[in-house]
């Protein structure tokens, strides 16, 4: 299992209702989505690297 590790972040109002109401439809947990929006972002960014 891999460990996490706890960290604050801030939202704006508008981008904490979108993750809720997404953890709400999904039933995932909103750190679920936070931990694959990161996860989305770094892909891209190391495929833009790579050219």
């Amino acid at each position: 299992m891999i460990t996490k590790i706890r960290t604050n972040i801030f939202l704006t109002r508008v981008q904490q209702k979108k993750l809720r109401t997404l953890s709400k439809k999904t039933g995932a947990p909103v750190a679920a989505h936070v931990r694959r929006a990161i996860d989305e972002y770094f892909g891209r960014f190391e495929k833009k690297k790579r050219r």
